[in-house]
């Protein structure tokens, strides 16, 4: 019932125009590096706040991991796909409940093929929470893509997620795809995920994969970023959450040296030609170092990307009811279409 009278008031929020939300709920917008948030999202934020969206972490247990993934998945805040695809989950063998679900669109268009991470800051999300857009993604390229159920932290401490990313880029290998044939693609906790796998075949002197796009990704565990202090709290993600995020993940302070752990700490070995493209969000506490690890990529003379949505904040494509995060979605199929 919670879950219906929820779904309910956001059915009516998202079809309402801007005019009608400026006359009938003012806000007073905090102007930020030039830049507003978007209204609507601006709205929508004090909505889900209302709601209790956030995570309990001084009290954290798998049931609590349940009951946020489950908020997730209940609350419609991301459009449906159209029924042209299907779906094929594999098992990978080597650790339990890790597998990969394939997303297989009725129209395939190119021999390419994705690996995806969800986000969740390695402490939630799923498959099922990142399902829309992952399927949206499928249909609009063309292409088979592979979403990673990977091993979540606490219980599984770096490297465990990093392991199972780098199973399932051999599975792929092994039923038949190159390695220029495969992009890598992961959102927020995602995004690293995909980084510190590219950092790790690059270690170990291992052919790369074709490409990587890297979605507001987290990169550095230091926080010690402008883009930290200025959106700390009020845009859905904040950073005492990155903080408790990063320490559940972390197994020792030894992981702070390595370049798979902090990306900013990655050096070149190889010829590293991976096309890379950073997606950032303005409002966003990610935001400069997301910018950053773009930086620090080019410096090295790597072939690099950078898309940046000001008006939006953390998690945007997974909030595709929202008109300007639908649009930023359909920008960033565009940027993977030109990869």
């Amino acid at each position: 019932m919670r879950y219906f009278f929820i779904n309910l008031v956001l059915s009516i929020f998202f079809i309402l125009p801007d005019w009608f939300l400026r006359t009938f709920w003012p806000l007073k917008r905090q102007k930020i590096r030039n830049e507003y948030l978007d209204y609507q999202a601006a709205v929508f934020l004090k909505i889900i706040d209302i709601f209790g969206y956030k995570i309990d972490t001084e009290n954290f247990s798998n049931i609590e991991r349940s009951r946020a993934n489950l908020s997730r998945l209940k609350i419609r805040i991301s459009e449906n796909t159209a029924n042209k695809y299907s779906v094929k989950d594999h098992s990978l063998r080597h650790a339990d409940n890790v597998s990969l679900r394939e997303y297989m669109p009725k129209n395939i268009l190119s021999e390419k093929a994705m690996l995806y991470f969800h986000g969740g800051g390695y402490v939630l999300g799923s498959v099922d929470t990142h399902h829309n857009f992952v399927s949206f993604m499928a249909i609009e390229l063309g292409i088979r893509i592979y979403s990673l159920e990977y091993r979540l932290a606490p219980e599984n401490k770096f490297p465990d997620a990093l392991n199972d990313a780098n199973e399932a880029f051999q599975w792929l290998k092994n039923n038949g795809y190159k390695e220029k044939q495969i992009m890598l693609c992961g959102d927020s906790a995602g995004g690293h995920l995909a980084a510190s796998l590219t950092n790790h075949l690059d270690a170990t002197e291992n052919h790369l994969p074709y490409s990587q796009i890297l979605i507001y990704p987290m990169t550095c565990p230091s926080l010690e970023f402008e883009s930290m202090e200025l959106f700390k709290e009020n845009y859905l993600l904040t950073k005492a959450a990155m903080n408790w995020f990063w320490e559940q993940l972390r197994q020792s302070q030894e992981n702070n040296q390595d370049p798979r752990f902090d990306l900013l700490k990655q050096r070149n070995k190889t010829d590293f030609k991976i096309k890379t493209s950073v997606i950032t969000a303005g409002f966003d506490p990610l935001c400069d170092e997301g910018k950053k690890y773009a930086t620090h990529l080019k410096a090295q003379g790597n072939q690099v990307s950078q898309v940046h949505y000001p008006g939006l904040f953390h998690g945007f494509v997974t909030f595709s009811r929202l008109r300007e995060a639908k649009n930023a979605t359909l920008g960033i199929i565009e940027e993977i279409r030109g990869l």
